[in-house]
């Protein structure tokens, strides 16, 4: 595992506790309330997915079929 400096650290825990309070972490009857579970999982997703809707917006817009 990496080893990170206190200032990236501090960092991560920020971004992560943003990412919870958006997620609305902190409301009753959200199915992992209280936990972190599947946060960093769920943003890996949908930046990849942002990528791959970039990449199939380019060749859309060029009017390429998919088929």
């Amino acid at each position: 595992m990496k080893k990170i400096s206190i200032e990236e650290n501090a960092a991560r825990v920020e971004t992560m506790n943003e990412l919870y309070e958006l997620d609305e972490r902190d409301k009753e009857g959200h199915p992992h309330r209280h936990t972190f579970t599947g946060l960093g999982v769920e943003i890996a997703t949908y930046r990849k997915f942002a990528h791959e809707m970039a990449i199939y917006k380019k060749w859309n817009d060029k009017n390429y079929p998919l088929s």
